[in-house]
């Protein structure tokens, strides 16, 4: 079979099982605060208290030094927090992504089991987190009146998001079953991607001649979709809404190419 009749066949085999898919990522949400006394309301509370941080962080403690050093139009906090959201879906889904295909071996080993629902179910799972902290975003900008219609794109700019994230999950899984040290690797960009990112900053405070580090970061032109949406109160470049679309495609299709392609020798190394 070839990489791309592989890769149809995957896509094909996620649309078969897809009630599999959806009870799995279930499953992922409540497996991992099991045996706690809260259980899965840890899975509300724990973005909740970290958009709560970030608000007190960056809009009690921080303002002063923001408004009184740098001309800031609009509410900095508000532009900060419309960044943070999906970043933390984004190193949820890379700092798993890496063992979860050898961490399952003895599903994987099964014949009949699906084992391309591993990757896809963890990127689902983050769904509750991303819409918690927009529901936090959405109340902020209510709260300080800088809500604007425009915030109803921020769903919507999640969409090229996802479809990356689907794809770095289908590569990163599937080449970490081969190369351990992955994991290393995609730990040290979670620690440093979120400060190489128009997360804190205006893409205006970077010098010129460095900027183009900032766009080397893939998540940077996600990010900005959800400042338009969130922040500029509407989106400023349709190129870029279709570029980040157009990668976010790739992405998955292309790490999809390489999950079939290496899914045939996963029960050889594991």
């Amino acid at each position: 079979m070839s990489t791309i009749a592989a890769t149809r066949f995957l896509f094909g085999s996620l649309v078969k099982h897809r009630r599999l898919l959806l009870e799995m990522a279930k499953r992922d949400i409540s497996d991992r605060y099991s045996g706690q006394v809260l259980g899965t309301v840890w899975a509300v509370v724990h973005p909740v208290m970290t958009i709560t941080v970030f608000i007190f962080m960056f809009a009690v403690v921080f303002r002063m030094k923001v408004d009184g050093g740098l001309d800031v139009p609009g509410d900095h906090t508000l532009y900060m927090i419309s960044g943070i959201v999906p970043w933390l879906v984004v190193a949820d889904v890379l700092g798993r992504s890496s063992a979860i295909i050898s961490s399952q071996a003895s599903l994987v080993k099964q014949v009949v089991f699906p084992v391309e629902i591993l990757p896809v179910k963890m990127v689902l799972a983050t769904l509750p987190t991303f819409l918690i902290g927009f529901a936090g975003l959405a109340i902020y900008g209510l709260v300080v009146d800088r809500a604007s219609p425009a915030l109803l794109l921020y769903p919507l700019a999640a969409v090229p998001l996802y479809l990356f994230l689907l794809g770095a999950s289908f590569a990163i899984s599937a080449i970490g079953v081969f190369l351990r040290d992955i994991r290393e690797i995609v730990q040290m960009y979670t620690l440093i991607g979120i400060y190489v990112a128009p997360i804190f900053y205006f893409m205006d405070w970077v010098p010129a001649r460095l900027r183009f580090l900032v766009y080397l970061n893939p998540v940077t032109m996600f990010v900005e979709n959800f400042h338009d949406a969130a922040y500029y109160g509407g989106i400023r470049s349709w190129t870029v809404w279709l570029v980040a679309l157009l990668t976010g495609a790739i992405a998955a299709w292309v790490g999809a190419m390489i999950f079939a392609r290496l899914k045939p020798h996963f029960g050889s190394y594991l």
